[in-house]
C-alpha cells in the first residue's frame, strides 16, 4: 500500500520523536495520538505467512460473509463456506463456491477448519452470521471448536453480551475480531477497485500467543488497509449506538421530524422531501464527507448562518438526553436483550416486511421514490446551501453528528472511533446507499440487530428533534460561542486525520 501525495501529512503533526509501538503507525486526531496498523506495518505477504497452514471457514452468507470469504479467495487463502441451504446457500453457489469442495454445512465446515489433515493448523472460525442467529448456532458448533484454533467476529455482540447470547468459548481458542468500517458491499466493491476498507480489530482472548498476529493478519487478508485498535466493548458499543443513532435511526427521525414540520407549513411532499432527506443525501452529506461540518459552516453564505446554528443548537440539546438513554441501555445490555427477543420471533420477518412496506408506501416514501426517479432528467436539489431550509437541515444533521460523537468521548471511545461511527461511515457508506435506493431499503440490507433497533428508536428522536424545526425556521441570532464550538472541534480536525486514511488514498499491493 501507498500514499498518495497528499498535504498536512497527520503523520508529521507537531512530531517529536514519539514513542513507536511494536505494530503500528502514529497519526494525530484532532491532538490525540493513535497507532495504526497500516500494510506498510503489516503487508499482505507477512498476512499470508500466519495463516498459510490454517483453512478458514466463513460461517453465514449474509451481510459480510460474501465480501470477506470472496476477498481472503482472490488474496490467496484456504478458505471455504459453512451456510444451510436455502437462499444464502444459492447465492453461494452463484459466487463460485463448490459444493463438496469449498462449500459444506455448517459443522462439516467448523470440523474441516479446527480439525485438519497434517500438515495443516487449526484454523479459523469466522462467525458471520446474524447476531441472532449466533446466539442460535453456538450450542451446536461449541464442541466442535479444538484447542489451537480462532474465533473471528466482524461484530463484538455475540462475545460482549455473552451472558445473554450464551457464546462462552473455550479457553484453549484465541477470541478475534476485525469489523470492516462499512457495509459488506462496501468491503468487496473497494477491493475490487483496488482499494483498501478501514477496519477496527481487537483481541477477545489470547489462548495461543497468536492471537495479535492472526488478527491483524485476517485484517489485511480480507481487504483492509487500515486497522484501528479497539476493544470488543468499545465495537458494539458505539455500533449498535451508531445504527439507532446517526447512521439509521436517528437521522431518519431527523427526516420524519423535518418532514411533517414542512408540510404542516403548506409545502408539498415533493418540496418537504427535498429539503429533507433529498438535499441530505444529495448535498449536504457530500459535502460534510470531503470539507467536514467546520467546512460547510465555513462555506455558507451568511445570511445562512443564523439558520444553520439554530438547526444544529435545536438538534444537539434535544437529542442528547436520547442518545445517553440509548448508550445506557446498550451498555447495560437492555437494548441487547430486547433486540434479541424480538428478532426470535416466528413472525419476526413478516412484522419487518409489513414495516418497511409502510415505509416505501407512506406519503414520504412515495415522494422520495419519485425524486430519485427524476434525477435521470437533471439535479434534484443545488450542489451548494442556498435557502433557509436547507440550512436548517444542514445544522441539524450536524447537530445530531456532534451530539453523538461527543457521547463517545465521553464514554472513553477514541476520536478515530468516534468519528468512523458518526460521520465516515454515514457520508461514505450508509447515506450514499439510502440516496441511491432509500430508507425503506437500507433498512431492509442492514443486520437483523440494526433492522430493529433503527426501526424502534427513530421514533424517540423524531418525537423530540421535530418540535425544533419550528423555531429553527425562524432563527434570527448568530452565536459567537456556538461559532466558536464547531470550528474548533475536536471532532472535525480528527476528520481530517481519517479523511486522509480513506480507501480512495490507499493502494492496495496483491
Amino acid at each position: 500500500m501507498s500514499f498518495r501525495g497528499i498535504e498536512g501529512d497527520p503523520r508529521q503533526r507537531g512530531a517529536q520523536e514519539p514513542q513507536r509501538p511494536q505494530i503500528g503507525t502514529e497519526f494525530d486526531f484532532g491532538g490525540v495520538k493513535e497507532s495504526v496498523v497500516t500494510r506498510d506495518d503489516f503487508p499482505l505477504e507477512q498476512a499470508r505467512q500466519v495463516l498459510g497452514k490454517e483453512t478458514i471457514a466463513v460461517v453465514g452468507y449474509g451481510v459480510q460473509g460474501p465480501a470477506q470469504s470472496l476477498n481472503l479467495r482472490d488474496n490467496g487463502f484456504n478458505v471455504i463456506i459453512g451456510q444451510r441451504e436455502g437462499r444464502t446457500y444459492d447465492k453461494a453457489l452463484e459466487d463460485g463456491w463448490i459444493p463438496g469442495v469449498s462449500l459444506f454445512s455448517i459443522e462439516e465446515a467448523i470440523k474441516r477448519s479446527t480439525q485438519p489433515e497434517r500438515p495443516l493448523k487449526p484454523g479459523q472460525i469466522q462467525y458471520l452470521l446474524s447476531d441472532a442467529g449466533q446466539k442460535d448456532q453456538w450450542p451446536n458448533i461449541r464442541d466442535l471448536l479444538s484447542s489451537g484454533a480462532s474465533l473471528y467476529f466482524s461484530h463484538g455482540f455475540g462475545f460482549t453480551f455473552r451472558e445473554q447470547t450464551g457464546i462462552n468459548p473455550p479457553e484453549e481458542i484465541d477470541v478475534i475480531l476485525v469489523a470492516p468500517k462499512g457495509a459488506g458491499r462496501s468491503v468487496r466493491e473497494h477491493f475490487q477497485a483496488g482499494r483498501g476498507i478501514n477496519s477496527s480489530y481487537a483481541v477477545g482472548q489470547d489462548a495461543t500467543g497468536r492471537a495479535l498476529e492472526r488478527t491483524l493478519a485476517t485484517g489485511m487478508a480480507i481487504g483492509s488497509g487500515f486497522l484501528f485498535e479497539t476493544t470488543f466493548e468499545d465495537e458494539v458499543f458505539s455500533d449498535l449506538t451508531g445504527e439507532r443513532g446517526v447512521l439509521l435511526g436517528a437521522v431518519y427521525g431527523l427526516w420524519q421530524g423535518a418532514y411533517n414540520v414542512l408540510r404542516q407549513n403548506n409545502l408539498s411532499p415533493h418540496d418537504a422531501v427535498l429539503h429533507t432527506v433529498e438535499i441530505s443525501t444529495q448535498t449536504i452529506s457530500k459535502i460534510i464527507g470531503e470539507k467536514g461540518g467546520d467546512g460547510l459552516l465555513k462555506d455558507l453564505p451568511p445570511n445562512l448562518v443564523p439558520y444553520f446554528l439554530g438547526g444544529l443548537r435545536s438538534a444537539f440539546e434535544r437529542s442528547r438526553s436520547v442518545f445517553e438513554d440509548l448508550y445506557g441501555k446498550v451498555a447495560t445490555g437492555v437494548e441487547v436483550t430486547r433486540v434479541l427477543e424480538a428478532n426470535s420471533k416466528p413472525d419476526y420477518r413478516e412484522t419487518l416486511n409489513r414495516e418497511l412496506a409502510e415505509i416505501a408506501g407512506s406519503e414520504f416514501g412515495r415522494a422520495a421514490t419519485n425524486i430519485r426517479e427524476r434525477r435521470k432528467d437533471g439535479p434534484t436539489v443545488a450542489e451548494k446551501i442556498e435557502n433557509r431550509f436547507d440550512a436548517v437541515m444542514a445544522g441539524a444533521l450536524i447537530g445530531i453528528m456532534h451530539a453523538q460523537y461527543d457521547l463517545f468521548r465521553e464514554k472513553g471511545h477514541k476520536p478515530s472511533e468516534a468519528f468512523n461511527e458518526t460521520v465516515e461511515e454515514a457520508t461514505q457508506s450508509l447515506y450514499p446507499l439510502v440516496d441511491r435506493n432509500g430508507i425503506d431499503w437500507m433498512y431492509a440490507n442492514c443486520s437483523t440487530t440494526a433492522q430493529r433497533g433503527a426501526l424502534d428508536w427513530n421514533g424517540r428522536f423524531r418525537s423530540v428533534l421535530e418540535r425544533g424545526f419550528v423555531d429553527a425556521y425562524q432563527e434570527r441570532v448568530v452565536s459567537q460561542s456556538l461559532l466558536d464550538y464547531i470550528m474548533d472541534s475536536e471532532m472535525w480536525k480528527a476528520g481530517e486525520t481519517v479523511r486522509y486514511l480513506r480507501p480512495e488514498n490507499q493502494r492496495l499491493v496483491r
